[in-house]
């Protein structure tokens, strides 16, 4: 945008609906083919987000989910009963945001959701599985104790597991340094002394700069402090506030913030590693192999970005992961589990076949289940309507009828000549000030 506009004083707006076609936008996207499917409100499959974003202009539809729509009835879903002859063609992202072993498992895990397979993209751990990785010679040490030629290569080879970059020290035993100096393993007990390193960072002491710059093929020393001014001038313009929603970074320590995080990359190149506090990488607790007698009735949101029933089955299914319990809103279905929805009544069918008072509401109630919006039809097809009355739906897809009054779509077109016995008929799509002669394009998959 500020490419094409520059110079013009274009800035973006934070209402989206200026840019629909009942504010008079002329809803002109131009999309690629690429083939990754997402489902809309209106209940289809649009080819990918692109061509949906033509329909959200055109018609004031939205997203329903990634990933083709499931128009099965999620009711009637014919569930596997277990998985053991299934091919094993995992790791499998849903949906709902979560990883699964097969799709076998996913229609086992969660069935009567309509959970359907999307790209990889779309899911934490399996975000970077067909990532071609550049030759970048950055050794990274991952928290299953390996050294990898890169952070890149870390995570690609690990797809649909829970790995993250540590500092190099916990894999000191199978790196050797062409110095042979050893690595140190912790700088809670250094005293923080601000250092500038021969690299233009500034570390916390002279321990931090060893401790994150350990194993890597550049020789990184202290320098004299004046050298780094520059940098701590650029970075103490981002000012953070401290509320908490930690992080964890590459460098093993807890960060308040994200802000926090990136001050600190500004500062010394600490990347992110994960949320949540960063855990203890030894010291490993037996994981649970027994969950049947847990009560917790609210799902629980792990540090991969993957909902489980309670901590027990996250224990139990990422045994040996690190994987810890963050804050809700950090996974697909929990994200708005603990929100305050407005009151405003802009009701919808969820895929549950209910009608919820809005979008919001709708997800809180279902807090950690995989309920989307569907066309509000399904939820008011046992509906009996008396005369001419009939639910319409909102879009806004205007027609002109021979009063020369505009309707907002054709259905209450049809409601207004069943209440004038056919007296009001179709004159041509289009605002009756506007009339449209082109027959919508067709984005469907």
């Amino acid at each position: 945008m500020r490419k094409k506009t520059c110079g013009k004083g274009v800035t973006l707006t934070e209402d989206h609906t200026l840019c629909l076609r009942s504010s008079g936008s002329k809803c002109e996207h131009r999309c690629g083919s690429e083939k990754d499917p997402v489902c809309g409100t209106d209940g289809r499959t649009y080819l990918n987000r692109c061509m949906l974003q033509v329909e959200v202009c055109r018609l004031g539809i939205d997203l329903s989910h990634v990933g083709p729509c499931n128009n099965i009835s999620a009711h009637r879903e014919n569930c596997p009963v277990d998985c053991e002859q299934a091919p094993r063609d995992g790791p499998v992202c849903g949906s709902d945001g979560n990883v699964y072993k097969s799709t076998c498992h996913m229609k086992l895990l969660t069935c009567g959701q309509g959970v359907v397979r999307t790209n990889k993209k779309y899911c934490q751990t399996t975000r970077h599985c067909r990532e071609s990785c550049w030759r970048n010679a950055k050794p990274a040490c991952g928290s299953d104790g390996k050294v990898y030629a890169n952070v890149c290569r870390m995570k690609s080879k690990n797809c649909g597991k829970h790995v993250f970059e540590v500092p190099m020290a916990y894999c000191a035993s199978q790196e050797r340094t062409s110095h042979g100096s050893t690595c140190p393993t912790g700088c809670k007990s250094e005293p923080e002394k601000p250092t500038c390193g021969s690299d233009g960072y500034i570390y916390r002491s002279e321990c931090e700069l060893k401790l994150l710059n350990c194993g890597s093929n550049r020789r990184v020393s202290k320098v004299d402090y004046d050298k780094c001014r520059n940098r701590l001038a650029k970075c103490l313009k981002i000012k953070c506030s401290n509320d908490p929603d930690p992080v964890c970074g590459t460098d093993a320590r807890t960060y308040t913030n994200q802000c926090q995080l990136n001050l600190a990359t500004c500062l010394k190149g600490v990347q992110f590693a994960h949320v949540g506090n960063c855990t203890k990488l030894k010291e490993q607790e037996p994981c649970p192999t027994d969950c049947d007698n847990e009560t917790g009735d609210q799902p629980v949101c792990g540090s991969d970005g993957n909902v489980y029933k309670s901590n027990c089955h996250l224990k139990k299914e990422t045994c040996g992961q690190l994987v810890i319990q963050v804050p809700l809103h950090h996974c697909r279905t929990t994200a708005l589990c603990q929100q305050d929805c407005a009151e405003d009544r802009n009701f919808v069918c969820g895929s549950d076949n209910k009608i919820y008072k809005n979008e919001c509401e709708m997800k809180r109630t279902n807090c950690g289940k995989h309920i989307y919006v569907v066309p509000m039809k399904r939820c008011i097809a046992g509906f009996q309507f008396k005369g001419c009355a009939k639910f319409c739906p909102t879009y806004y897809d205007p027609v002109c009828g021979t009063d020369n009054m505009t309707y907002s779509n054709s259905c209450f077109l049809e409601m207004e000549s069943c209440r004038s016995r056919s007296l009001v008929a179709l004159k041509h799509m289009g605002t009756c000030a506007e009339p449209v002669n082109e027959i919508p394009k067709n984005y469907l998959y």
